[in-house]
């Protein structure tokens, strides 16, 4: 397990009601010390990009280490605001064009356009010499596999490459300033990769004069599986400031780096504890089936991605078998144990024999799970959310929703 220990979690089980999200005051702390740390060669900038998980309190725990803030919508932008964030701290890169543009624009909020109509609605403003930013899809491929691809032609993320003419004319006639480059690099690992897309970004920046910030988002593999390999981070920037210290060399303009760290800031300070609630065979020499008491509802990261995540049972059997672990929710596809990237491949996992209401501690479920969850479905309640302080007090940071809260927002009519 990633924090806690068998007592913990026997604890949190016997107060709070399973499945419970449990994170790590102190796990956050180091991660937003590390990218804190980057070198770089002229400043930087720690944007962490809220999507992953927008609770309050993690909101407010990245503020008091002075990051900002990137928002994927203008409902994003307006919960950072409630967590006492200031608008010049935030910067919006959204797919779907936000009701109050003006009225954000306004507050001081900087905007991302991600396509050539959003870039036209904020000339259409009329606010002169506005600085803004803009998303480029660079055209060459990046990812696990093309369905989650961020760059390419299979991506829908950013304004595509070969439109840079038209990016400048609408720029020039609506008199706006385009102050920093956007890219999203994917989840690559190397330092070699990384410097392939210093090397694209910078010459977009190169083709914008005015641009002054260069934001690289994405990009940090961390290791869940122990076949995985997690990004060297001091490795990938003193890699990369190489490029930007060779670019003020040839252009005298020295840019400033933004990185949006969000995986690899915080996968590692949640764990999930839920328990086992049945075994189920389909013939002794087909599958043994542990059925749980989460996973779609809480963990949609698994079926979205293809991925895979650890897997610890709280019991004392000492022999181990091989299980197809699934989940509470009536949905052929709430399965963890597929093979990675490949959820047409069953695989099983070994595990300490189990029985009923033993507990189980999925690790690593930070990012997009409680953000991303499928709440409600089959009518599960959403779950709750804990926090292991820094001095090891438990404290409660969202309750776990009452089922009448699933229906009262219904009209009835009949």
């Amino acid at each position: 397990m990633q924090f806690l220990n068998r007592e913990q979690v026997k604890k949190i089980w016997s107060e709070i009601k399973t499945p419970v999200y449990v994170y790590s005051e102190e796990k956050l702390l180091e991660a937003a010390d590390s990218f804190l740390a980057f070198p770089n060669a002229y400043w930087h900038t720690v944007r962490y990009a809220m999507k992953a998980n927008a609770n309050i309190n993690i909101l407010k725990i990245f503020k008091n280490k002075w990051l900002k803030i990137d928002c994927s919508s203008e409902y994003e932008a307006y919960r950072a605001l409630h967590a006492w964030f200031n608008p010049e701290d935030l910067q919006i890169s959204w797919q779907e064009t936000p009701e109050n543009l003006e009225e954000l624009l306004e507050k001081g909020v900087f905007m991302v356009a991600t396509s050539l109509k959003q870039l036209k609605a904020i000339a259409s403003l009329d606010m002169p010499w506005i600085e803004i930013g803009i998303r480029i899809n660079p055209g060459m491929w990046s990812g696990a596999f093309k369905a989650i691809s961020t760059w390419g032609e299979t991506s829908s993320f950013g304004i595509w490459h070969e439109d840079i003419l038209k990016i400048k004319k609408i720029a020039t006639e609506g008199r706006l300033k385009i102050k920093k480059i956007h890219i999203h690099i994917g989840s690559e690992n190397t330092p070699e990769s990384w410097t392939d897309s210093a090397n694209i970004g910078l010459w977009f920046v190169e083709n914008f004069p005015k641009a002054t910030i260069l934001d690289m988002w994405g990009g940090f593999k961390k290791a869940i599986m122990p076949y995985e390999q997690s990004a060297d981070l001091q490795a990938i920037w003193k890699s990369v400031a190489v490029k930007f210290k060779e670019f003020y060399e040839k252009t005298w303009r020295k840019i400033h780096l933004e990185v949006e760290p969000w995986k690899y800031m915080v996968i590692n300070s949640c764990s999930v504890i839920a328990k086992v609630d049945d075994v189920v065979s389909t013939w002794k020499n087909w599958y043994d089936f542990i059925r749980t008491n989460t996973w779609m509802t809480e963990m949609p990261r698994v079926p979205m991605y293809w991925v895979q995540q650890p897997i610890t049972v709280i019991n004392d059997s000492e022999n181990n078998k091989n299980y197809v672990v699934v989940w509470h929710c009536c949905e052929s596809g709430d399965i963890l144990t597929s093979k990675l990237y490949d959820q047409e491949i069953i695989e099983t996992i070994s595990l300490p024999e189990v029985s009923s209401w033993d507990l189980m501690v999925i690790d690593w479920t930070w990012a997009y799970n409680a953000s991303m969850s499928m709440k409600n479905y089959n009518s599960f309640p959403e779950a709750g959310e804990i926090m292991i302080m820094n001095d090891w007090e438990i404290k409660e940071i969202r309750k776990r929703q009452n089922l009448e809260d699933i229906w009262k927002n219904e009209i009835e009519i009949l």
